[in-house]
């Protein structure tokens, strides 16, 4: 089948797993670029695609539909900032940043860690930040720096005011945060990726990986790991953070910013190690049971007296939900997962709650729960960006592509309407 051989192709050269998409995604960008070749069979068009590159990189062009904005998901870039603070500029003042942003796609990501930098009042030649994406158009894109209100999104848009200028119908950012940022384009999965680089202090590399399978995703990990300084931190999307657990990476101590460091915890014997695993270490099959201490006894003071100790105050629904989401930013699924599940016996209404035992039902292999308690979210409450985001990924895996549309364009329609919502600060 012809169109089987281009989601071959798609896939040797941009790792591109047709079944995260759905091939009814992949034939229409074939069709529309069969139109603008004026060409009526998909085999004549295969031929084209083995031989020509120009015509490659205009097709991956139309198979990346980039959906991206300034400060997207604004937890990683407040960890960013508050990384940069507490840690780098107090023990690096002599050393350079270096930052990777990969996709880069048109430029917002990469261009809001500048922002992010100049807003600290780190001078740009005490920073650099590598730009790289597949895509030429995302790159050209990129370069131009001119953004249309698309490219901005929630409620805080001060930056807009303080980097960029409003001209005619659309917003040039200042060359003070453009020049800031070298744009190149390169294929993470090109070996010659790694040629010549050094490590990178911050590697961004957020929502890339949800459309590789397994083994694509060990290989772009692995070259991310080669990539990262010894004391560096990598950012992934909300969906790909088990695959540096499973590595022994620790999530950040930042709220929901899916940002993790290489542990460097103290060498420790077999028992102790094993009394120690870190509850987040899931599998198909089930969730390892975290480890539990046995209740210390009362401090006896005579014969007959205790200590008496209080009964603790029970947890109000809002601080609960906040310590579930900890619980999971720290790898702890199970505990996290029992603290939704206490809260919903309290209260069923929970949307917040049903979405974090999605993501962690997800993680632990079990696709089917995880649908079923993200539509319970978007039941609860309709514009719950986050639960149709990850509905629209579950159903393109699924193979529903009319689902997968449906749910992203109400995705859009929630984000453009309504402030983009903070799930349990």
């Amino acid at each position: 089948m012809p169109l089987t051989a281009i989601e071959q192709i798609l896939k040797q050269r941009m790792g591109l797993h047709s079944a995260t998409v759905g091939s009814a995604t992949v034939l229409q960008a074939v069709e529309r670029r069969m139109r603008d070749c004026d060409m009526d069979s998909i085999d004549d068009y295969l031929q084209v695609l083995r031989h020509s590159a120009t015509e490659m990189d205009a097709l991956i062009d139309d198979v990346i539909i980039p959906e991206t904005w300034f400060y997207r998901d604004r937890n990683p870039f407040d960890a960013f900032s508050a990384w940069i603070k507490d840690k780098w500029l107090s023990h690096n003042a002599l050393t350079r940043l270096r930052v990777l942003s990969v996709p880069c796609s048109s430029g917002e990501e990469p261009y809001t860690l500048a922002m992010c930098l100049a807003d600290l009042g780190v001078p740009a030649t005490a920073a650099q930040i590598d730009a790289v994406d597949i895509s030429r158009g995302n790159i050209d894109k990129a370069t131009g720096a001119n953004y249309g209100n698309n490219s901005f999104r929630g409620s805080d848009l001060a930056f807009r005011e303080r980097h960029f200028v409003h001209e005619n119908q659309s917003y040039r950012l200042k060359d003070e945060i453009r020049t800031r940022v070298s744009f190149a384009r390169a294929n993470l999965l090109d070996e010659a990726f790694l040629h010549r680089r050094e490590p990178y202090d911050v590697i961004f590399c957020r929502n890339l990986l949800i459309y590789f399978d397994r083994p694509t995703q060990n290989l772009v990990i692995d070259r991310l790991e080669r990539l990262l300084g010894g004391n560096g931190v990598m950012f992934l999307g909300h969906a790909e953070t088990s695959l540096l657990l499973e590595r022994g990476f620790t999530p950040l101590p930042y709220p929901r910013c899916f940002g993790f460091e290489r542990a460097s915890a103290p060498k420790q014997d077999v028992a102790t190690a094993a009394a120690t695993l870190p509850a987040h270490r899931l599998t198909k099959q089930g969730a390892s049971a975290p480890a539990r201490r046995t209740p210390a006894r009362p401090y006896s003071i005579g014969a007959d007296s205790a200590v008496t100790v209080p009964e603790p105050e029970p947890l109000t629904d809002d601080a609960m939900l906040t310590e579930a989401f900890r619980l999971a930013d720290q790898g702890h699924l199970d505990e996290a997962a029992e603290r939704c599940e206490n809260l919903l016996q309290r209260h069923s209404h929970q949307a917040n709650a049903h979405y974090l035992l999605g993501l962690i039902r997800e993680a632990a292999g079990n696709v089917q729960a995880a649908e079923t308690m993200l539509r319970k979210a978007i039941y609860l409450d309709p514009n719950h960006y986050e639960a149709l985001t990850h509905l629209g990924v579950i159903c393109r895996q699924k193979g529903d592509d009319a689902g997968a549309r449906r749910f992203q364009e109400r995705a859009a329609r929630a984000a453009q309407r309504h402030p983009l919502k903070e799930v349990a600060e």
